[in-house]
């Protein structure tokens, strides 16, 4: 049996570079991905926040993901502009905000 979904994405977490948990873009992109998920940047919201999301990869490789696909299972962390957070803080958000549904 394969890794649970919920321990594939809390290693894909632990594996976002620290460059990629700062200085955000300022239109959507897509910061950093793998075989299952995206980290996702999907835009700045109106109270001037970054809003940073994970989501299923279509076709993920890990079996139990693929009914989740292209849906969010981490965030939305919304991240404020003037007063960012740090890399561990935002992986911590992300954690925090884990759903499967």
């Amino acid at each position: 049996m394969g890794r649970g979904k919920k321990k594939v994405l809390s290693d894909f977490i632990d594996s976002i570079p620290d460059e990629k948990l700062e200085g955000f873009p300022d239109s959507p992109s897509t910061l950093y991905h793998d075989l299952d998920f995206r980290f996702d940047m999907q835009g700045i919201t109106s109270n001037d926040e970054w809003n940073l999301q994970i989501q299923v990869n279509f076709k993920p490789k890990t079996p139990s993901l693929r009914k989740f696909a292209p849906k969010t299972v981490a965030g939305p962390v919304l991240v404020s502009r003037s007063e960012p957070l740090t890399g561990e803080e935002i992986r911590q958000a992300l954690r925090d905000t884990v759903r499967f549904e």
